[in-house]
């Protein structure tokens, strides 16, 4: 009988345990998160009570575990795994305070190639509004990889697989227009002549789903006839106005001419 108490009592404990265990390493796992743009990839977490020093750990799906050596004995509440990643492997990283054997658990799988977010691209404009077209010079991104000691760009990393998606709609208009290229030069035609345009540029990954941020709207100014382009409205301000200065104009004149009149009618009477 002592015995099954002991081994009721052993059995509790070791379930209460992993159940602890289970639930803290969860807990744990939650707070372990991916931050990666322009393929400069973090781990980072929340920090705990009594500012404690880290390690971190990381390793390629199914295999061995291995330190992070610019993360160890670190009070930072990040890890910088830029340098040490395959951008086109998986990887999964682990987090424990210096002083402890116990990790706190696994992060998720992350692959920089399919998860990096990629920054908002400059361009420059040249809108040739009287010929209804415009030509978008793209400037790659650069990204947090070298390459024999140069910073590679984002289409050094895709290659191929990188496009750019332009937005574009006339300046007063609300309907928006897209079109993809796959080079740095996007030339857009099909515009109305001598009409203003407002241009964006975000880049486009063929393997992923969401495309890049969105680059600053940049807008051409439209070059025709003084009223073309004005608001209904404006026009008919303007032709009013036209008018009044009109009828101001004749009235001085008819004015004059019988002011003139009158002075020669006197003249002759006098003489």
């Amino acid at each position: 009988m002592d015995f099954l108490k002991h081994f009721q009592y052993f059995g509790v404990v070791f379930a209460t345990s992993l159940v602890v265990a289970t639930a803290g390493q969860q807990f744990n796992q939650d707070k372990l998160h991916w931050l990666s743009t322009n393929f400069k990839t973090l781990l980072t977490w929340e920090p705990e009570a009594g500012d404690p020093s880290y390690d971190v750990e990381y390793a390629e799906h199914d295999k061995d575990w291995l330190s992070a050596p610019n993360c160890l004995d670190i009070r930072e509440t990040e890890c910088d795994l830029t340098n040490v990643l395959d951008p086109e492997k998986s990887y999964a990283a682990r987090l424990k305070k210096t002083i402890s054997t116990d990790w706190w658990g696994t992060s998720d799988y992350f692959t920089p190639y399919k998860q990096s977010l990629i920054t908002a691209v400059s361009f420059s404009l040249d809108a040739r509004v009287a010929d209804g077209s415009a030509t978008l010079t793209i400037t790659d991104p650069l990204t947090a990889l070298y390459k024999n000691g140069s910073l590679l760009t984002i289409r050094d990393v895709f290659q191929n697989q990188l496009n750019y998606r332009v937005s574009y709609q006339k300046v007063g208009s609300t309907r928006k227009k897209e079109t993809d290229v796959d080079s740095n030069v996007a030339v857009v035609g099909g515009l109305e002549p001598n009409e203003g345009y407002c241009f964006s540029v975000a880049a486009k990954v063929l393997s992923r789903a969401d495309l890049g941020a969105w680059s600053q709207q940049q807008c051409s100014k439209a070059h025709g006839p003084f009223l073309q382009g004005l608001r209904a409205e404006v026009v008919v301000g303007l032709c009013l106005l036209l008018l009044l200065l009109l009828v101001i104009i004749i009235t001085s004149v008819v004015c004059c001419r019988r002011r003139r009149q009158r002075r020669q009618q006197r003249t002759a009477q006098m003489l």
